[in-house]
């Protein structure tokens, strides 16, 4: 935990640089950030599916089940 803290503190730092950074740099931080987000939902959502699938039952084997009972 110390060492988190005393990362994020270097970064704070000012530090000279001599570099130029054009406007699309923050457009592509951007699309970065949410792309990753996107794939980290998506693998959560076929993650979660697959563990569903082998704890639960399927929605369509129910289904079957009630079509097949007489009433």
């Amino acid at each position: 935990m110390v060492v988190v803290a005393l990362l994020l503190l270097l970064l704070g730092l000012p530090v000279l640089a001599h570099a130029y950074i054009d406007p699309s740099a923050g457009s592509l931080l951007l699309q970065l950030i949410l792309g990753g987000i996107a794939g980290g939902l998506v693998a959560l959502r076929l993650t979660w599916k697959r563990l569903l699938g082998l704890f639960g039952r399927r929605r369509d084997s129910s289904a079957a089940e009630e079509r097949d009972q007489p009433r």
